[in-house]
């Protein structure tokens, strides 16, 4: 996975997964990477604060998240040359952003969303469609 950008990533995506929170990163430390191809980076993300828009209540006594993308230093393919090149430094998760995190694990982030204020009432409309649709 890598990082998203935008509402409408994040509307496309939160009824995809069975947890979805709205939080700023508070904390990020980068753990250690795969040597994989492509290699993989772990972290582990703290949200102090957090908004839980979807899903059953997280419960658990420390509001730390694992969370896991592709890294940089691999190669990939260029459809047009066919010729290897270098992955694209991926965006690292920032403190201070405000995200949309999403799950299908209490603990484990699968996806994060960086949004901004005026895409939650977006969010919020998606998942209380989403519901009506259900029922």
């Amino acid at each position: 996975m890598k990082i998203l950008t935008g509402r409408e990533e994040a509307v496309k995506l939160v009824t995809h997964y069975d947890v979805a929170f709205i939080g700023i990163l508070t904390d990020s430390k980068k753990g250690s990477s795969t040597k994989s191809i492509p290699p993989r980076d772990y972290y582990t993300l703290e949200f102090e604060k957090y908004d839980q828009i979807r899903g059953r209540p997280i419960d658990q006594e420390e509001p730390l998240f694992h969370y896991m993308q592709i890294g940089s230093g691999g190669q990939v393919t260029d459809p047009k040359t066919k010729k290897l090149v270098p992955i694209p430094e991926p965006k690292k998760p920032k403190v201070n952003q405000l995200y949309l995190a999403l799950s299908d694990e209490p603990k484990q982030i699968a996806q994060l969303v960086e949004i901004t204020e005026d895409d939650i009432d977006s969010l919020r409309e998606a998942v209380a469609e989403k519901k009506v649709i259900k029922e």
